[in-house]
């Protein structure tokens, strides 16, 4: 089983790509707040497992006051 991944998500306000160390041994979803590498402006990542065995996460990009 892999414990961990770096993400790609996309900030809500510049559209910048950024990269995020992601930790696979949480089974809940996890809710959190990451600034822009360009922009700095805090995006609300949501990340979301997948009920299934392929170890899938669903990632979730929204503006802070969403």
């Amino acid at each position: 089983m892999q414990t961990d991944e770096i993400i790609s998500w996309v900030c809500q306000y510049c559209g910048e790509e950024n990269e995020l160390w992601l930790d696979l041994t949480v089974e809940d979803k996890q809710d959190f707040i990451e600034e822009c590498s360009l922009c700095c402006r805090p995006n609300r990542l949501i990340i979301t497992p997948s009920r299934e065995e392929d170890e899938t996460v669903f990632i979730e990009s929204r503006l802070i006051d969403e």
